[in-house]
């Protein structure tokens, strides 16, 4: 099993990317892979409530973690507004999971 990190910079509203990553970590995590995406810059409105993040709801329930950047949160005023289950972190958490994770992609 190999432990994977996505990371996740772009909004899902303004391009595909964030369909294409959250794919990709279903795969993996239905191969048997631990997934954990971390949201990171405009990343972090893909888990506000609303259609996309019903899908990142789902994912959780599939068994991926989902973290948030604390800064990246309160800039967008996006405190009290994610889905249920992201745990806000801060940015040190993303560089110890860059060099704990086997695996690190960043989008």
């Amino acid at each position: 099993m190999t432990d994977i990190l996505l990371v996740l910079s772009k909004d899902p509203y303004t391009t595909e990317t964030p369909d294409l990553v959250l794919d990709i970590g279903l795969n993996a995590r239905e191969k048997g892979n631990s997934v954990s995406l971390y949201l990171i810059e405009d990343g972090v409105t893909a888990a506000r409530k609303s259609e996309f993040g019903n899908k990142l709801t789902a994912a959780q329930q599939k068994g991926i973690k989902i973290y948030a950047d604390d800064k990246a949160v309160l800039s967008r005023s996006l405190t009290g507004k994610l889905i249920g289950g992201v745990e806000v972190k801060e940015i040190g958490t993303l560089l110890d999971f860059i060099m704990q994770k086997d695996r690190a992609v960043w989008f």
